[in-house]
């Protein structure tokens, strides 16, 4: 049984609470929400929770054993950004120049393939991760005719055999990623089972120390090298804010719609931690994005194992 997730809710853990926070933090603010849309915002994430209780399903599926904007056509040769990623196999796709050609001579009348600028192999929170570059913002409008369009993508990579990254994100023109699809098999777990993890920290300062066991120098997960997010972390502490204690994390993050704002986000959602239930993160323009999640340790991506 292969573990996947994808934007149709596939539920790697089956983990609809790891999608709702997730979902939680995509309301950015330039300035810091007041009290009533807070509350506001909780009670629609409340809502989406209960109904992603009640639909959300692990699926098994059809996997294999795994393996900005370029202004380059996906069929292009070449991955600029990352490594061209896996090694030739008798079955499947094992290379981004394979799967770029695939995308060009099956799928180039598909109504998202105009929208992805390139694919490249990148390295995030020390994962494999193939990325689709996409012609849209994190806070593009019209959001049936792109989500339309990542589901559509979503459930092509799903029904593909491909080894050259476990990990299928979205990489916005605004540099922050959505999730899109992932698969587990023989050599891939589950960052839970791929890592000795400590337990979920219950204070600001456990925060702090779960990220550098975890992902600091030296520490469990090897973090790519053009990986900056860690060192852009300046100080975790709790606040009085809207009415309670809130986890704020302050980083040199140069916007909130950034890639390191984004990979932040995700490594505190690995961290599992309760102090989830209210946190902010701020940025280096001034820019603010609030939210809360509820986790579990290791929720994230998935990764190589021995």
């Amino acid at each position: 049984m292969l573990r996947q997730w994808s934007a149709r809710l596939r539920g790697g853990r089956g983990d609809a609470a790891a999608v709702v926070g997730a979902a939680a933090w995509r309301v950015h603010y330039a300035r810091r929400p007041t009290s009533g849309e807070v509350a506001m915002k909780r009670l629609l994430l409340v809502s989406l929770a209960l109904v992603l209780a009640l639909s959300l399903t692990a699926c098994g599926g059809g996997g294999t054993a795994p393996g900005g904007d370029t202004g380059s056509s996906p069929d292009s040769a070449g991955s600029a950004g990352g490594a061209s990623g896996g090694t030739a196999t008798d079955d499947g796709i094992a290379t981004v120049e394979d799967l770029k050609a695939l995308l060009a001579e099956e799928h180039a009348d598909a109504e998202w393939y105009a929208d992805v600028t390139d694919v490249t192999v990148e390295t995030m929170l020390g994962a494999p991760v193939l990325a689709f570059h996409m012609t849209w913002s994190s806070t593009s409008g019209d959001f049936d005719a792109l989500n339309s369009k990542t589901m559509a993508l979503g459930d092509l990579m799903g029904s593909l055999e491909q080894s050259v990254a476990p990990n299928v994100v979205l990489v916005y023109t605004d540099d922050t990623v959505g999730d899109l699809y992932g698969s587990g098999g023989p050599g891939i777990a589950m960052m839970a089972d791929a890592f000795p993890l400590p337990p979920a920290p219950t204070t600001a300062e456990g925060v702090a120390e779960w990220l550098e066991t975890v992902y600091g120098p030296g520490g469990l997960v090897e973090l790519g090298p053009d990986e900056t997010w860690y060192a852009a972390i300046e100080s975790i502490t709790m606040q009085s804010l809207y009415g309670g204690q809130t986890l704020v994390v302050e980083t040199s993050a140069p916007s909130i719609q950034s890639l390191d704002a984004s990979l932040v986000n995700r490594a505190l959602m690995s961290t599992g931690s309760p102090l989830l239930e209210s946190y902010e993160i701020r940025a280096a323009d001034g820019t603010v994005s609030s939210g809360f999640a509820q986790t579990l340790v290791g929720t994230g991506f998935m990764y190589p194992v021995e």
